[in-house]
């Protein structure tokens, strides 16, 4: 069945909704907490922390210095300087931009929250061209509620989105070069706000060269433009703060390079290298950060790997698949796996036919892993340093979370990519044969 345009609304105001409900909530963390409570108490009864209100006050973003240009990472232990942030260029120009209309770390958020709320809308109408009614998975789960205004993820989640749309729901208009083009220009952009979409990237330029329905130089042709303007997008995007001031721009790799995996990363390599994680300070975290890294890498390869053998086996190469796969194997390997980090997830359970028990499963796992992870930091903060229950489902969540992620890395690639509604499909109720969708599940 079509969907129609009130249940579209109601998608849009769904997404709205939540959104704002994380920007209320966030909110309680922007006022003085009472005088006989203590700060960590105060955040982790309410659960409010956002990365928004810490960087404004830790960065200084009311001084308006422009990131990067005049960045310095100095000091003993080094801290990052010069109004810069520790993400890629764009999202630190946009923090930087979007705090031009604050005057407090309150108004800031506001700003951002607005923003997310708008983002989440157009998020949510891009999947519903997609896949349909199957858009509520992202306008009216927990994860909105919980993250929208937590970071800035939004910003690379709509670049994704944007990507995915371009692909399977363009205008038949649309000349099939300048869809790569601008599928690899989004996941480019989407790179520059926060690196995992190169990821998408990769796998869309292998579809571009391996899919059989052009000749080898028409293959060769269009991989080279979508590879080209992803590059391009990242270059532009980087460039002249490199040349301006390297130090700057190089600083929030380092500072990412040196970032401790302790207990607020949710990372397996913490919870499951005690006691020897627990040391901030120590040699062990550089061993921690290798095995992460070498990790991570190679199983983006193996997924890469896949992809290739299917994509030279079948004639049809399952990028989507490969990229939902690739994002998994980057959450439960990389040295972070921060709880807004679902939001990535989200357009990949909507746009490829993923059964609901699997979704289920992975939302409530992190609604239960969040919930544990700020009621631990509460009884820790009244000083119940025991085993708690809020200890045992936080760890049970991040767990779970891992090998659920694992099991998505063969699941994604099996999974065929939803088809658009009826109503939403050209008018020879067809399919372009140079949109590389539709490849057949692994073997």
């Amino acid at each position: 069945m079509p969907l129609r345009l009130p249940e579209r609304i109601a998608m849009c105001v769904v997404a709205a909704a939540f959104s704002v409900l994380n920007l209320l909530n966030k909110l309680l963390c922007t006022v003085p907490q009472p005088a006989d409570v203590s700060r960590g108490e105060y955040v982790n009864r309410y659960g409010c922390w956002s990365d928004v209100v810490s960087l404004w006050n830790q960065r200084d973003l009311g001084a308006h210095v422009f990131p990067y240009v005049f960045g310095t990472y100095r000091g003993d232990p080094p801290v990052l300087g010069g109004g810069t942030v520790e993400y890629p260029t764009l999202t630190g120009v946009w923090v930087w931009f979007t705090a031009l209309f604050a005057h407090s770390a309150a108004s800031f958020l506001v700003v951002t929250g607005v923003v997310a709320a708008l983002l989440a809308v157009v998020v949510t109408l891009a999947l519903a061209r997609i896949a349909g009614r199957r858009a509520w998975v992202f306008a009216a789960t927990p994860p909105l509620a919980l993250y929208a205004a937590y970071n800035w993820d939004l910003l690379p989640v709509a670049c994704t989105v944007a990507g995915l749309l371009v692909m399977t729901a363009a205008p038949r208009s649309w000349p099939p070069l300048v869809r790569w083009a601008v599928t690899g220009f989004a996941f480019g952009v989407g790179g520059a706000f926060k690196l995992y979409p190169l990821m998408f990237l990769a796998a869309l330029v292998l579809a571009a060269f391996l899919d059989r329905d052009l000749d080898l130089p028409g293959r060769l042709h269009r991989s080279l433009v979508a590879l080209g303007t992803g590059v391009g997008a990242v270059l532009v995007a980087n460039v002249p703060f490199m040349v301006v001031n390297f130090e700057g721009w190089l600083s929030v790799f380092q500072f990412q390079a040196g970032r401790p995996i302790g207990a607020s990363t949710l990372s397996v390599w913490y919870y499951g290298l005690l006691p020897w994680s627990a040391d901030l300070d120590g040699p062990f975290q550089d061993t921690m950060s290798m095995l992460a890294t070498v990790s991570t890498g190679l199983g983006i390869l193996v997924v890469l790997g896949v992809t290739v053998a299917i994509g030279v086996r079948t004639g049809r190469t399952p990028w989507i698949q490969s990229s939902a796969a690739m994002l998994c194997v980057y959450m439960v390997c990389n040295k972070v796996d921060s709880p807004q980090y679902v939001l990535w997830l989200l357009p990949f359970f909507v746009v490829l036919r993923l059964g609901g028990w699997w979704i289920a499963a992975y939302l409530v796992t992190d609604v239960a892993l969040t919930t544990g992870f700020f009621r631990n930091g509460y009884y820790a903060a009244i000083g119940q340093t025991g085993d708690t229950w809020a200890s045992q489902m936080m760890t049970a969540g991040i767990w779970v979370r891992a090998a659920l992620l694992v099991v998505f890395v063969v699941v994604f690639l099996r999974t065929p990519v939803v088809r658009r509604p009826l109503a939403d499909r050209t008018a020879t109720g067809r399919r372009r044969a140079d949109v590389s969708v539709d490849a057949p599940p692994a073997r």
